[in-house]
C-alpha cells in the first residue's frame, strides 16, 4: 500500500501545509477568520473542518480540498541531514521536511506505475564519526565512481543525472531558504535528495548534491543530528565536504590538470571540472600545490574580487535539474497508462509545489489544455 490513502479529513495535512507555507496559527487565524483555538482543534483532530471553514483553509494555503482528505505517512528527523548553515532555523528545516513528504509520496505514487531504477551505491559505512578517515572517504568516494563505469581521470559531465540513473530521487522544493541548500535521507529502501531553489550557480548545486551523497554513504548510522555536539557536526559536515570534493576531482587527475596556480589558471579549471573557483583553490591546497602563503593570497583574492558569492563563467555552465519524475510522468501519459489530469489529480498537490518537484510543463498541464483551440471544418 502507498503512502496515500483515503480518509474523510486528515489533520496532519492541515498542519504539513500550513508549515509548508511558513504560517503560524496564529497567522492563518487572522488570514482566514477561524479562531486560533479552532485550527488547534482541526489539526489535532478533536474537530474536522466542513464546507465554508474547509473550503478558506483550502484557498488561503493554495491547497486542494482533495490534498485535505490524503494520509501520508509522517517521517521521523532521524537520519536527515541538512547542508545548511549554522544559523538555518527549525522553521525552515521544517519546510523543506515537509517537501521531502511530498516528494516521497509523489514517489510512491509513480512507483506503483513504472520500476524506478535500482539503487546502485556502495555499501555505505556505519562507523562512529571519529573513525571515519579521510583515506576511508577518498576510498568511497572512488569506489563510487568506479560503481557507475567512471575512471579516475573525468569530469563528471551530469552529475544529476548521473545520480538518477543510480537510484536515488533528486527533487527540487517550492522553497527558497539561503541558509539551507539541500536535505537528504534514506525513506524505506532508497535515498532522497531535495535542493532548496535558491537561484544557486551549477558549479555550487553539484557540490550541494554531491555533499548530500557524501551523507547518504558516510553517516546512514546516524539517527538524529540533533544529538550531536557541535563539534561533531562540523566533523560530519567536513566530511560530507571532504567526499563531494574527492568524487568531483580524484586527487590524481586533478594534481595532473593544473597548469597554473595563478587565479586564471583556477578559471580555465572551472570550466572543465564543473566546480567553484573556490573549492578549486581548497583542493591545490589539500593536495599541496599551494603552499600556505599562496593559499592566504588565493583566499584573499577571492574576497576582493566579490567572488564568494558570485564566480566568473556562474552564467555560463549550466544549472543541472532532476529529471526522473518528469520522465516517469511522461512515460505513465505517453502510454496510455493514466491521463495527464487523471495523474496530477492523484497527486493531490498544488501546482506550485508540483512544478518544483517534477517540472512547470507537468505542473501547467490543465492550463495547456485550456489554451486548445477547436479545430473545425465547414462540411463540403
Amino acid at each position: 500500500m502507498t503512502q496515500m490513502e483515503e480518509t474523510l479529513f486528515n489533520p496532519q495535512n492541515l498542519t504539513y501545509a500550513r508549515i509548508a507555507r511558513g504560517f503560524t496559527m496564529k497567522f492563518l487565524s487572522e488570514k482566514s477568520g477561524i479562531s486560533r483555538q479552532t485550527i488547534s482543534s482541526y489539526e489535532s483532530g478533536k474537530s474536522v473542518p466542513r464546507g465554508k471553514n474547509l473550503l478558506k483553509l483550502s484557498q488561503i494555503l493554495n491547497f486542494p480540498i482533495t490534498y485535505f482528505n490524503t494520509k501520508m505517512s509522517p517521517l521521523s528527523s532521524e537520519g536527515t541531514f541538512f547542508r545548511s548553515r549554522a544559523s538555518s532555523t527549525k522553521k525552515a528545516r521544517d519546510k523543506q521536511k515537509i517537501r521531502l513528504i511530498y516528494s516521497s509520496s509523489i514517489y510512491d505514487l509513480l512507483s506503483d506505475y513504472v520500476n524506478f531504477p535500482s539503487v546502485n551505491i556502495p555499501t555505505p559505512i556505519e562507523e562512529d564519526l571519529s573513525n571515519i578517515t579521510n583515506e576511508k572517504i577518498k576510498k568511497m568516494a572512488l569506489l563510487t565512481r568506479k560503481k557507475w563505469g567512471l575512471d579516475n581521470e573525468e569530469p563528471i559531465n551530469n552529475l544529476t543525472k548521473l545520480i538518477e540513473a543510480n537510484g536515488i530521487i533528486i527533487s527540487q522544493a517550492n522553497l527558497r531558504e539561503e541558509k539551507i541548500d539541500a536535505v537528504s535521507k534514506w525513506i524505506a529502501d532508497r535515498p532522497f535528495i531535495l535542493l532548496t531553489d535558491n537561484r544557486e550557480s551549477g558549479v555550487r548545486r553539484r557540490f550541494n548534491i554531491a555533499h548530500e551523497l557524501g551523507h547518504i554513504l558516510l553517516h546512514s548510522n546516524i539517527e538524529s543530528i540533533y544529538e550531536l555536539s557541535n563539534t561533531d557536526m562540523n566533523r560530519l559536515e567536513d566530511q560530507a565536504n571532504t567526499f563531494a570534493s574527492n568524487l568531483l576531482l580524484p586527487d590524481q587527475a586533478f594534481i595532473r590538470s593544473v597548469v597554473s596556480t595563478s587565479m586564471e589558471g583556477f578559471i580555465e579549471l572551472k570550466k572543465y571540472w564543473k566546480v567553484s573557483i573556490a573549492a578549486l583553490i581548497m583542493k591545490a591546497h589539500k593536495v599541496k600545490l599551494l603552499n600556505e602563503n599562496q593559499y592566504l593570497y588565493l583566499n584573499k583574492k577571492l574576497s576582493y574580487n566579490h567572488w564568494r558569492k558570485s564566480e566568473p563563467l556562474d552564467n555560463i555552465i549550466p544549472i543541472e535539474m532532476p529529471d526522473l519524475y518528469k520522465a516517469v510522468c511522461k512515460l505513465i501519459i505517453n502510454n496510455n497508462v493514466m491521463s495527464k489530469q487523471g495523474l496530477k489529480a492523484k497527486m493531490k498537490l498544488p501546482n506550485d509545489e508540483l512544478s518544483a518537484l517534477i517540472s512547470p510543463e507537468f505542473a501547467n498541464l490543465d492550463q495547456e489544455d485550456k489554451l486548445k483551440t477547436l479545430k473545425l471544418h465547414i462540411i463540403k
